[in-house]
């Protein structure tokens, strides 16, 4: 009986695990390709990130946000931008379950060429 319970629990806790690493990389990949336009600025990356964590439910992880160049305006056409989004997993966890291997960060790291006129 003991071992369907671990066994449930850690099913519970990766299902999660999985599904919030998925949103975390979806928000920076939508986060880098507004970054990647000609007139994006940090402020409209930044709200795109809010919104998009508030929606997965996100919004109170303390998570973290690192933008390739500091300021995504000042990229070169044709250079590179990147956007990373970082969470502590303890923050977010389901299960809160100790004893199981779980990460202590889950990030979402995307890379984009910027556009030009």
């Amino acid at each position: 009986m003991l071992l369907l319970l671990l066994v449930t629990l850690g099913a519970v806790e990766y299902s999660w695990l999985f599904l919030k690493q998925e949103q975390i990389a979806n928000a920076a990949r939508q986060a880098a390709r507004l970054a990647a336009t000609p007139d994006a600025t940090n402020a409209m990356v930044t709200s795109e990130i809010t919104t998009l964590m508030a929606q997965y439910g996100l919004s109170g992880s303390g998570y973290t946000t690192t933008f390739t160049p500091a300021d995504v305006a000042t990229a070169a056409t044709g250079g590179t931008v990147e956007v990373q989004i970082s969470v502590n997993y303890s923050k977010i966890t389901i299960t809160n379950f100790g004893m199981l291997p779980l990460p202590t960060t889950l990030s979402g790291i995307v890379t984009m060429i910027k556009e030009g006129p």
